[in-house]
């Protein structure tokens, strides 16, 4: 492949989230996105901007926030 052609493969746009898109696609498309966010801004330096623990919500029309993954700084027994 031709340096021109891989560079214009790198930059393009890749079309991952979609309308009809299930929840539970988009939920995971959103943290994987920021897991390699986390690896990319880990190894750059300066101090880190984004670092696990994740918390992760959907917003959707019927169902309102919800939480999907959220970490918790109390015991488990004092978080409902």
């Amino acid at each position: 492949m031709e340096r021109a052609v891989a560079l214009d493969v790198l930059r393009s746009p890749a079309n991952l989230a979609h309308p009809a898109m299930p929840i539970q696609d988009a939920v995971d498309l959103v943290h994987y996105l920021v897991e390699v966010t986390c690896g990319f801004v880990r190894f750059t330096v300066g101090a880190p901007t984004v670092e696990p623990p994740i918390d992760l919500a959907a917003i959707t029309l019927h169902e309102g926030f919800k939480w999907v993954r959220r970490k918790h700084y109390y015991d488990p027994e004092l978080n409902s």
